[in-house]
């Protein structure tokens, strides 16, 4: 029984690295939204090598994002405030018209995240031609522990932030009632079947 016991022990322990590894891994609710707008937007200028950007007031995170992706292609980047030059680029304009989180019960201390990000967007040729002129609509959901919410928010964000559902009594006191007495049971009709085949 003790080396049962051990072994349980030492499982548990083998366990506990990963469970840490995996909650510091989740992503915050800002790269989710960075996530999906980056798949919205990366590919659009596909054929500038120099660009003029036009990008909203929210969401600045997503526009750091985006010029971090877009000079890593070699693409030369202004921004319509510091270009002084009568040259014409390629220009790209955005909206943010949808960036919403919001939580739902999934289980006992488990919410499932769900993200939605909408805009639109402008692509012009160098001489003023629409090149491109869409919207994309772009989702995304998981699974994370209610205990790291705070971890994954931004305060200086409030499109990361979103109200928890309601700890609900029948949740949090009821269900591990009816689990325990759902589990006795078990265990009684186990040991009850078990004894009446032994017994002539």
């Amino acid at each position: 029984m003790r080396k049962i016991a051990g072994l349980l022990v030492v499982g548990c322990w083998s366990l506990f690295p990963a469970l840490v590894s995996s909650a510091q891994e989740l992503t915050t609710n800002a790269q989710v939204f960075e996530n999906l707008g980056l798949d919205c937007l990366r590919d659009v200028p596909h054929a500038a090598d120099s660009l003029t950007l036009v990008p909203p007031s929210t969401l600045p995170y997503l526009t750091s994002a985006l010029i971090q992706h877009w000079q890593q292609q070699g693409t030369e980047l202004f921004s319509t405030d510091t270009l002084r030059t009568s040259k014409p680029y390629y220009s790209l304009s955005w909206e943010i018209s949808r960036a919403t989180i919001t939580y739902t019960h999934a289980g006992r201390k488990i919410l499932s995240r769900s993200a939605e990000l909408d805009l639109r967007y402008s692509f012009l040729g160098k001489d003023g031609e629409f090149l491109a002129h869409d919207s994309c609509q772009r989702a995304f959901s998981d699974r994370i522990p209610r205990d790291l919410v705070k971890q994954l928010e931004s305060p200086a964000h409030p499109e990361t932030q979103a109200e928890l559902p309601p700890n609900h009594w029948i949740r949090r006191y009821l269900e591990p009632v009816i689990l325990a007495a759902a589990t006795g049971l078990a265990a009684f009709l186990f040991f009850n079947l078990r004894s009446n085949r032994v017994d002539p």
